[in-house]
């Protein structure tokens, strides 16, 4: 069944959405040129374009479509924050990074489609316990802070804007948690939870369907702001033999794990797209295959673990409560991925030690950052 919302909610929801929608219109015939411009270089890309587009409209709905009272609002809400959050996302970007009059091109669809992506991440951790009005107000948050961490570390800190996009998925990650944090009533933390989580064997399937969307997609997904042909075809290539690895690593272990040896899909529909996420980093600079596997068994391996080991204890300890065990799937994946990419540097040319050292420096604060960034403002909003 799903959930009622009050007369009041019901009463300012249309409005707000509307409201939102006009003024994304507003902002659009007032602040930027009319016409579109043409860039013939970010219409080659459209073919990615799209891929990376089922995985934000397909791929993250039906993933979080599992629960049994909240599959259809799991659906729904995705869409809702994506449709919103990327006009959202282009406006905020394009005034960010933009000096002159902004103007509107497909290379600006790209950047919002990346940044609404935090968002649906920290929704997943929050699924069933917030309404839509309280996602919107996520979104209106959460972008623009995300937006400013990608300022910092490509104004600041000088980092590729590849590898300042991969923070997105431990951004979003770290800003969900902190929001459930304060969000979550700890007296009633596991009765109203558990009760909440309760699963049926359609939705389960559609969320099974999800993931196999991210999973296809997901090379397009890393290779999106490559521009060198070299460097793309080694993000598509290493990020397919880590998503492979992840897969039969964590098949493996579920495996393992179960008494009766049965596979347990409400570990492989999450874990199944760690190694994905943590060669984002590094996919473009590996000419190896077995390292780019490696990084996926790493990560399946982390991923399953934690997923079965450490979300019980973190719920009860320190009432973080993560509905679609997002943090396992997308936060410590992300971590690995940033930390394989500051030793890979280190690692890659001893002879000038010292300016590889330096972009070794830079990776490591670019984590700390995002830490810092997503954690204090997931507390703000929550």
């Amino acid at each position: 069944m799903p959930p009622r919302y009050s007369s009041s909610l019901r009463g300012r929801l249309y409005w707000a959405i509307l409201g939102l929608q006009t003024t994304f219109i507003l902002v659009f015939l007032f602040c930027f040129h009319h016409n579109y411009t043409v860039d013939v270089n970010s219409l080659d890309l459209y073919p990615v374009f799209q891929d990376v587009n089922v995985i934000v409209i397909l791929g993250f709905g039906f993933l979080f479509g599992f629960l049994r009272k909240f599959g259809f609002s799991g659906v729904a809400f995705n869409f809702l924050i994506a449709a919103l959050g990327i006009q959202w996302a282009i406006i905020v970007d394009t005034l960010l990074f933009k000096d002159t009059t902004p103007a509107i091109g497909l290379t600006s669809i790209y950047t919002g489609l990346m940044d609404v992506i935090p968002v649906l991440i920290s929704s997943g951790i929050i699924l069933g316990k917030v309404n839509p009005l309280q996602l919107i107000m996520m979104t209106a948050i959460e972008v623009p802070m995300f937006s400013i961490n990608r300022y910092i570390m490509l104004n600041q800190l000088k980092m590729e804007k590849q590898v300042s996009m991969m923070h997105a998925n431990m951004f979003g990650a770290y800003f969900g948690l902190a929001v459930s944090w304060l969000i979550t009533p700890p007296s009633v933390n596991n009765k109203f939870n558990k009760e909440k989580e309760k699963t049926e064997t359609i939705s389960e399937l559609f969320s099974v369907l999800g993931t196999l969307f991210m999973w296809l997609f997901w090379p397009s997904y890393n290779a999106l702001w490559i521009t060198s042909n070299t460097e793309r075809r080694n993000a598509i290539y290493n990020t397919y033999f880590a998503l492979a690895a992840s897969t039969v690593t964590v098949f493996s272990i579920t495996t393992l794990l179960n008494p009766w040896a049965k596979l347990q899909m409400n570990l492989i529909r999450n874990a199944v797209l760690a190694g994905g996420v943590s060669i984002g980093f590094t996919a473009y600079m590996l000419q190896h295959p077995w390292i780019a596997m490696t990084l996926g068994l790493l990560a399946g391996l982390i991923s399953t673990l934690s997923h079965r080991y450490l979300q019980g204890p973190l719920n009860t300890v320190s009432f973080v409560h993560d509905t679609c065990g997002v943090h396992y799937t997308f936060g410590l994946s992300g971590l690995l991925g940033g930390i394989a990419y500051a030793l890979l540097i280190l690692t890659a040319d001893y002879s000038t030690i010292g300016i590889i050292g330096f972009q070794a420096v830079v990776g490591v604060g670019c984590i700390c950052l995002t830490l810092a960034l997503s954690l204090t403002s997931g507390l703000m909003t929550g």
